[in-house]
């Protein structure tokens, strides 16, 4: 049996148009499922949490990048291990499901759920929170607030450049000390980005050698940059190749240190956990999240 919760609001109110859609074609595969649709947020990890404990096999995240994390956080947050994460995306940004090439056709993704093949990936946890693609300290967290406040109908990409040249304007720089596995760099840092996937922000590579079942995270920091540094490595970090350019820093670690004097916002999957963290503790957890892929 497969719990469906879905996301009315996702996709600017895409979630409700699709919903019909995407029952019919899980109905077409010969799937049994419940619905539930969720009207607040973090209701959806309410609900994936008690789907898990009450022994469905397959809990389906309609939505995007936020609706993923919550019933991922919602699954993790039970004592059911067996359970699996399916993904119809139909999100601003679907960067959690670019990780497995999920289709956003209704049927392909309703073929892709009836198949059932599952495999384990890591997730990370930064205080009582688990996220499964990455966590975003600096601009990058700003960038996901902005992005929240858009009301014109961008998605993707284009939402997200848009937001970054609104966060442009007042962007002050924070001292971060981050250490990591026998690393400590102390130093202005306009991002840092801990990730488990290779793409964030609706399509920035920014960590595109990173792969989600290997026990590490990786690292993206770029220190100080002003205005016109952010804007000349824009265009590398959509294509990902801002890897070995000044002046970014690479990294992989198990463990991540984050402390700071100057109030830092945090993201993790795009949706925003902290606006003024100073101290934080990162840690992967190995091959614990099933995911239908």
């Amino acid at each position: 049996m497969i719990k469906l919760i879905a996301n009315p609001i996702a996709g600017r109110g895409r979630g409700r148009e699709a919903l019909p859609a995407a029952e019919e074609a899980l109905r077409r595969q010969g799937l049994q499922f419940v619905t539930e649709v969720t009207s607040r947020p973090l209701e959806a990890m309410e609900i994936a949490r008690q789907a898990a404990e009450e022994g469905y096999q397959l809990v389906v995240a309609m939505g995007g990048d936020g609706t993923s994390h919550e019933v991922a956080n919602g699954l993790l947050s039970s004592d059911n291990s067996e359970v699996a994460l399916g993904l119809i995306p139909i999100g601003t940004g679907n960067d959690f499901a670019s990780m497995f090439d999920t289709p956003t056709d209704l049927e392909a993704v309703a073929r892709r759920l009836g198949e059932g093949k599952t495999r384990l990936i890591d997730i990370g946890r930064v205080g009582d929170r688990y996220f499964v693609n990455a966590l975003g300290i600096g601009f990058d967290a700003l960038v996901s607030v902005e992005a929240l406040k858009i009301q014109h109908f961008l998605s993707g990409l284009p939402l997200y450049l848009a937001a970054v040249f609104i966060t442009l304007k007042e962007y002050q720089i924070p001292h971060i000390t981050v250490e990591f596995d026998g690393e400590r760099l102390s130093m202005p840092m306009t991002l840092l980005c801990v990730a488990n996937g290779k793409r964030e922000g609706g399509g920035f590579l920014l960590t595109p050698d990173a792969e989600n079942d290997d026990g590490l995270f990786d690292i993206c920091l770029a220190r100080g940059l002003g205005r016109l540094g952010i804007l000349r490595l824009l265009p590398e970090a959509i294509k990902g190749t801002h890897v070995d350019k000044e002046p970014v820093t690479m990294a992989r670690a198990k463990r991540v240190i984050l402390d700071s004097p100057d109030p830092l916002p945090v993201h993790a999957d795009g949706e925003i956990l902290y606006t003024d963290a100073h101290h934080l503790e990162i840690e992967i957890i190995p091959r614990r999240l099933r995911v239908i892929t």
